[in-house]
């Protein structure tokens, strides 16, 4: 189980993950935690062991690269006795596709909302005509946009902490809100 030291060391990893483990040091205990070098190195063997951490990655300036397309694809089945065994098929397509950032399965006026990043809008074009042949079986509705984020994309969100949203909030609200 995932403790508070471990959600604070995914958190700074998540930010840069080629952290030595003294930055990491200082990061605790800013946050109040005084563990030694080993401690901290112990814990990333064991989020790394248990499966929490399965790799790392890097941060790409968006900005400096070519444009890419960005996609939503947002998707609502038919009913169907075959749903279950074709959104097995689905997953496995999406899951291997080297141009997917995320997808899953909603709650809400959709059943599937999938995140991509092409090289082109050609690519991308020619992508949702092979899902639609692929899967058009299941889909009721099938709706694209291309997108140019504001931000780019950050796996932070998924493990900032407590003190960091309530800082952010602290920042944002005005005083007239009672904060």
């Amino acid at each position: 189980m995932v403790d508070d030291i471990d959600e604070l060391i995914l958190s700074a990893l998540s930010k840069n993950s080629r952290q030595d483990v003294k930055e990491l040091w200082d990061f605790l205990r800013g946050h109040g935690h005084n563990l030694t070098e080993e401690e901290i190195e112990s814990r990333i063997a064991k989020l790394e062991g248990d499966g929490v951490i399965t790799g790392y990655t890097i941060s790409v300036d968006m900005k400096k690269l070519r444009r890419r397309t960005m996609r939503m694809a947002l998707v609502t089945f038919k009913t169907s006795q075959h749903l279950p065994k074709r959104i097995e098929g689905l997953k496995k397509y999406l899951a291997d596709a080297p141009f997917v950032i995320f997808s899953g399965r909603t709650r809400g006026g959709y059943d599937w909302i999938t995140v991509q990043v092409f090289l082109n809008e050609e690519m991308a074009d020619e992508e949702s005509d092979i899902y639609r042949n692929l899967f058009g079986d299941i889909i009721q509705s099938y709706e694209v946009y291309d997108f140019i984020p504001t931000k780019d994309p950050s796996f932070h969100a998924l493990t900032h902490t407590p003190k960091e949203y309530k800082k952010f909030l602290d920042e944002w609200i005005p005083p007239f809100l009672g904060r």
